[in-house]
């Protein structure tokens, strides 16, 4: 009996996170919809990447029709907590330099989960 109790108060918690991070998520798309509001040209593209066990990323790019990088945003993380933050390094930059800058890298080094969700969101933009 105990045990039946604990797994649904472990349920109901991981609900009610789950819930949050989705809220969270949902608030900040549509704080950055709201800052390019009225400006044409700007597109709003996001996707994920998750390991198999473990943490996951969500990347956030706003691309104008030019295909420059107005925003570019990551949240990684493996629970509620985690927040989207800021890629400067990455923001004014011409989306096929990115791309390019990555598949050198990748023939380097094997590609971290962010680093894969912004290539990901990347090759999502279709114009």
């Amino acid at each position: 009996m105990n045990l039946v109790l604990i797994a649904c108060t472990i349920f109901v918690a991981q609900s009610v996170l789950s819930f949050m991070q989705v809220r969270y998520y949902q608030k900040h798309m549509h704080k950055i919809a709201q800052q390019y509001t009225g400006k044409s040209g700007h597109h709003l593209y996001s996707s994920m990447e998750r390991k198999r066990f473990g943490s996951s990323a969500i990347a956030l790019l706003v691309i104008n029709d030019d295909k420059v990088i107005q925003e570019c945003q990551i949240m990684q993380g493996k629970s509620i907590f985690a927040k989207f933050r800021d890629l400067p390094n990455f923001k004014n930059q011409n989306l096929s330099q990115m791309l390019s800058h990555f598949a050198g890298e990748e023939a380097i080094r094997k590609l971290s989960i962010s680093e894969r969700a912004i290539i990901k969101t990347a090759n999502s933009v279709k114009f």
